[in-house]
């Protein structure tokens, strides 16, 4: 048998990691089904081509909400590990800086998909989750770090 000690306060990163991020991810494919809807692109097609985005905003809208939603299944898996290992030893950093990363990600597929501004360039609005990815990827390291022994 193994037994594994959790920090005190880890439920908050695992709440984080397999609960806030998988519910944006819903909401990610929420908000491009219906702007696919709108747009009237049909299944299997990923995306609007360029024709019909400069005949109709809303194929350029569901463009953008399909980037969006791309660009978040791209970033989701290694974040939510990311959270769960640096929250090993520091699950306070881990749960927060998961929550902004929420927070952060929340905001580019806002900007994204509905700030109205040309080519997608409102998801800079939450750039700032690349910081904060990265942050966790620190934090990851330093666990890894206790971890190795020569």
């Amino acid at each position: 048998m193994i037994t594994i000690t959790l920090p005190e306060n880890y439920g908050a990163a695992i709440a984080v990691a397999l609960g806030a991020i998988p519910v944006l991810g819903f909401i990610h494919g929420f908000v491009t089904g219906r702007t696919r809807k709108a747009a009237k692109v049909p299944y299997p097609h990923s995306y609007a081509s360029v024709e019909e985005c400069k005949a109709n905003p809303k194929a350029e809208q569901f463009n953008c909400a399909q980037r969006a939603h791309t660009n978040f299944l791209e970033n989701a898996p290694q974040t939510m590990l990311f959270t769960l290992v640096a929250g090993l030893k520091y699950p306070n950093a881990a749960a927060v800086a998961g929550a902004a990363w929420v927070f952060f990600r929340s905001l580019f597929l806002y900007g994204y998909v509905y700030s109205g501004k040309p080519q997608g360039k409102g998801r800079m609005m939450g750039g700032m989750f690349w910081l904060v990815q990265g942050a966790l990827w620190a934090l990851t390291l330093g666990v890894a770090k206790d971890l190795v022994t020569f």
